[in-house]
This record gives structure tokens, sequence and C-alpha cells, in this order.
């Protein structure tokens, strides 16, 4: 019997059974893992019980302040046990003066330690921490100060590459993503990331490109598919970005509605427009889709979600009554569709441009995106 089910079958009984405090340290490592907080606490409780004196759960009992966020109640924790040889519960007490705002005291805690393989470690696990709490700053700061001491280490380059990112430094994350790419160029992550920032670099045809290397490293990854069909719709190759949103569709149900507005888009460009009209008029009947794209700002004002919803569908109406008037030039097919278009129009003229449309919108019909 392992120690975890030795450990469940006593819980499931109601007995007691002694655990030495190895074994306690290491079930609380096991919930810790799978984020069972009550499982957690129920071991911890347990560990205090046999082992009141032992510092290693000690310092567990520290953590549960700090996920409970009791930061000052923490920092008394740690200081009682005093023990800062230890580089866990040094982590516990530098994270909790930085999220108290104590900056000094911190830095000059790690400042104070050697230089060696248990920093780097600190310094590889504090940081993602800081982030995840809405420390960017701190965290930005301390990235940049631990890459100076360790050049090498991959998780610091990797959280290096996402605060420059995140500061807006493109260009500067991305030559952070070339030196993780040449560390591992089988990495999907990698690949993945350079073509994001590629992307919002302006640069799609090269996105592409890295987003192809991405799935050859694993085909099946959908945020890479679907940046990838975005690039070549914004590279203006619909043709293609129609047959990726097309794939897409075929075996991933679930993100339909994310899909079939940019793919309507993708038709309306291709001059597809009996299959644009098609999707915009589907589109118009699905709330969750309008209230899901509609990310407007106008006169630097953001509109409340009704008012959003309203701006979207007289998008969607403009569109669809578009690709019905390019119809109706063409003759193909028959008037239905721009008559159809004419009902809905009446129905609600409040959301349509004046009689003969915008002119501007009829010129060029790329300006509404």
């Amino acid at each position: 019997m392992t120690l975890l089910e030795r450990y469940k079958e006593m819980h499931e009984k109601g007995t007691e059974a002694y655990f030495d405090a190895d074994e306690i340290i290491r079930l609380l490592e096991y919930f810790e893992d799978e984020n069972d907080f009550e499982g957690f606490t129920q071991v911890l409780e347990l560990g205090l019980k046999l082992h009141p004196e032992n510092i290693g759960i000690k310092i567990k009992e520290c953590k549960v302040y700090i996920y409970q966020e009791k930061y000052a109640e923490a920092l008394d924790r740690i200081k009682s046990i005093g023990d800062d040889d230890d580089p866990e519960l040094l982590l516990l007490k530098v994270q909790c003066l930085y999220v108290m705002d104590l900056h000094h005291e911190a830095d000059e805690l790690l400042d104070q330690h050697p230089v060696d393989d248990e920093l780097r470690i600190i310094y590889e696990d504090l940081t993602p921490i800081l982030s995840e709490i809405g420390k960017n700053e701190v965290a930005f700061k301390l990235v940049k100060r631990a890459i100076q001491l360790f050049p090498d280490s991959v998780i610091l380059k990797e959280e290096h590459c996402y605060h420059e990112e995140m500061a807006g430094n493109l260009q500067r994350a991305l030559q952070i993503c070339r030196e993780l790419i040449d560390i591992d160029p089988y990495s999907t992550d990698y690949w993945y990331i350079q073509g994001r920032l590629l992307s919002n670099l302006g640069q799609y045809e090269e996105a592409i490109h890295s987003f192809d290397f991405a799935l050859t490293c694993d085909e099946d990854d959908v945020e890479v598919r679907l940046l990838r069909a975005y690039c070549l719709f914004m590279n203006e190759n619909y043709e293609k970005a129609i047959e990726a949103y097309l794939d897409l569709l075929s075996d991933k149900k679930d993100i339909t509605d994310h899909i079939e507005p940019i793919l309507a888009e993708c038709y309306l460009k291709a001059d597809d427009f009996e299959r644009a009209y098609t999707l915009f008029n589907k589109l118009l009947g699905k709330p969750e889709v309008l209230s899901q794209v509609a990310r407007y700002k106008t006169h630097h004002r953001i509109f409340s979600q009704t008012d959003q919803n309203i701006d979207k569908t007289a998008e969607y109406l403009n569109k669809m009554f578009f690709a019905a008037r390019k119809m109706q030039e063409n003759e193909l097919p028959s008037d239905k569709y721009f008559l159809h278009a004419q009902d809905i129009r009446s129905q609600k003229p409040f959301l349509l441009p004046p009689d003969g449309l915008s002119e501007e919108f009829i010129k060029n019909k790329h300006h509404l995106n």
C-alpha cells in the first residue's frame, strides 16, 4: 500500500495512524501539487499534532496563510521560525515582503545570499509567483536583476521574454525568444511565442512560418492553428485563411463562435458574397457571438455591453447588406438575398446607413473590419 493510499484509508475510516515527519511533508507536497487546499490543510493539522516542532511542517503552515492572502500573519510565522538558511522559507519570506511593498528588506535578503543554485531557484520560483498575483513591476525588476546573475537559466529567460512582451518591448522579447529557440528548437511554445510576437509587429509572413514550425512539433495545437489562420487573414491570404478556419471547424466544434465572425470576413474579402451573406445572417441570430466579438471604442469611450452589441449588430447588418448588394450587381444569385436584406433593413433602419449605403463603405469593402 502506498503512502497516499494508507493516508486516504485512515481518513476514510476516521481513524488515526502514525506518519513520520518526512511522510507528512510528502503528503503535503502531493496535495499542494494537486491544488487540493482542503486535503493540504487536513494533512497539515495532523502533521502539527504529531510533529509540532518540525521546521519543514511549520514552513508548510506558513503557506496556508499565504494561500489565504494573509501575508502579515504569514510573515510573523516565518520570522518565528527564524531559519533564513532554509531556501523554501527564504522564498516565502521575500514573497511576503514584496507583496507587502517592503521592497528594501526583501532586496537586502536576496543581495546577502550567495550567488549559487539556491538563489537561482529562488528567483526562478519567485518571479512567476509575483506575476500571478499582479506584482508585475516587481517581478520584471527581479527578472532583469536575476538574468544578470544567471544568464544561462532557461526559466529566467522565459520570464524575461514574457515581461518584455507585457511591457510592449516586442523587439527585445523577440530577441530573447530566438535565444530560447536556439536552446530548444523543438519547443512548440517557443515557436508559438515567436509567431505571436511577429504578428503583433505586423510581420505576418514571418509569423506564419513560425507557426508552421510550431505545428511540425505539435500539429494539433489549437492556439497555434487559430493564430496562424488569423495571420493568413491579415496577410490577405484569404483562400488559405478560409481553408485553415474550415479545417479548425471540422474537428473543434467548441470554438465555432470564435471562428465564424472572422470566417465571414474572409468570405467577404474573397468576394464569396453568398457565403459571406449567409454567415453574417447566421451571426445576427447568435447574441452570444455578438457579446464575444464586440470590442469597440469610439471617441475614447468604452461602450456598455448593450451598446457594443448594437454596434456589432450594425456592422454585421451593413456587411450582410453589402454582400447582398454585390450579388445583385453581379446577378448571382437571384434577388432574394437583396430583398431579404432590404426587409431586415426596414425592421432596423437605425442600425444601417442611409439610402445608397455609405459611399466610403461601398467603395471599399475592407473598411469595416
